[in-house]
C-alpha cells in the first residue's frame, strides 16, 4: 500500500474533498479565535466530512495508505483518538489497519494515570494519536505527554489538516520526538478554494496575508502571538 502512495496527490484530493463539503469557512467580519488563542480568518470544520460517506471513505482510505508504512516500521499497536473530533476518524482508521482503538478524554474521569484513557491498552502500548486539525502543535504535544505519563510510547500523530504555517512548529514536534502526519495542509486548502472559484479578490488577498504571516494577522485581530 505504502509503495504506491503519493503524498502530494493525496493532500490535494483531501483538500478538494473538504472544500466540496463546505468545511472551509471564511470570516465575514469577526475573526475566528481558536482554543489555542490564535485569531484566524478561516475555520476548517473537518466534522462535516464525517457526514459525506463517499468523501469520508476517500479521506480515510488516504489516511490508511499514508499510515501503513509507519505502523509497520514503528510497531504501532493501537490507534487513539482525541476527544471529540478525533474519535470518529481514529475509529475508521483503526478499522482499516485492523488495530485496537482507544480515545483520550480532554479531562480526567476518575483517578490514576489512565483517568483520561478509554479502552484497553495493549501490552507495551505504542500508540498513534489521531485528531482533526493542528495549528502550532501545542495541544497535540500536550496530549502525547499525557499518554507518555500513562506509560505508553507514542512517536506519531495524524491530523486531517495541518496548517503548517505557524512559526517553530517543526522544531516543536522534533523537540518532543513526534512525527506529524497530515492528510492535507492549509496551503493545499487555499489552492483548492481558488480552483473551485470560491474566493473573491478581497478574500484571496486576506488569506494570502494570513498565510504569509499568521502571527501578525492574529495580533492585528485580537489573537495571541508566537
Amino acid at each position: 500500500m505504502s509503495s504506491t502512495f503519493q503524498p502530494a496527490a493525496s493532500s490535494a484530493r483531501v483538500a478538494q474533498a473538504l472544500v466540496q463539503v463546505g468545511a472551509v469557512r471564511l470570516t465575514t467580519g469577526q475573526p475566528f479565535i481558536y482554543t489555542s488563542g490564535w485569531a484566524s480568518p478561516v475555520y476548517v470544520d473537518t466534522r462535516l466530512l464525517m457526514s459525506d460517506v463517499a468523501l469520508r471513505t476517500l479521506a480515510m482510505d488516504h489516511a490508511a495508505a499514508r499510515l501503513a508504512g509507519t505502523v509497520a516500521e514503528s510497531g504501532v499497536n493501537a490507534i487513539i483518538g482525541a476527544e471529540s473530533s478525533g474519535i470518529a476518524f481514529a475509529a475508521w482508521i483503526a478499522e482499516r489497519l485492523r488495530l485496537p482503538l482507544l480515545y483520550l478524554r480532554k479531562k480526567p474521569m476518575g483517578w490514576g494515570q489512565e483517568a483520561r484513557l478509554e479502552g484497553r491498552l495493549p501490552h507495551e502500548a505504542r500508540l498513534l494519536l489521531v485528531d482533526d486539525v493542528t495549528t502550532d502543535g501545542r495541544s497535540k504535544i500536550a496530549a502525547a505527554r499525557t499518554l507518555r505519563e500513562a506509560g505508553t510510547a507514542i512517536a506519531d500523530v495524524l491530523v486531517v489538516v495541518d496548517y503548517g504555517i505557524y512559526p517553530d512548529s517543526a522544531a516543536r514536534w522534533a523537540e518532543h520526538a513526534l512525527a506529524l502526519h497530515a492528510l492535507t495542509t492549509w496551503r493545499d486548502l487555499l489552492a483548492a478554494l481558488r480552483e473551485a472559484g470560491e474566493l473573491s479578490p478581497e478574500a484571496g488577498a486576506m488569506l494570502d496575508a494570513f498565510t504569509a504571516d499568521p502571527v501578525a494577522w492574529s495580533l492585528a485581530h485580537g489573537g495571541v502571538g508566537a
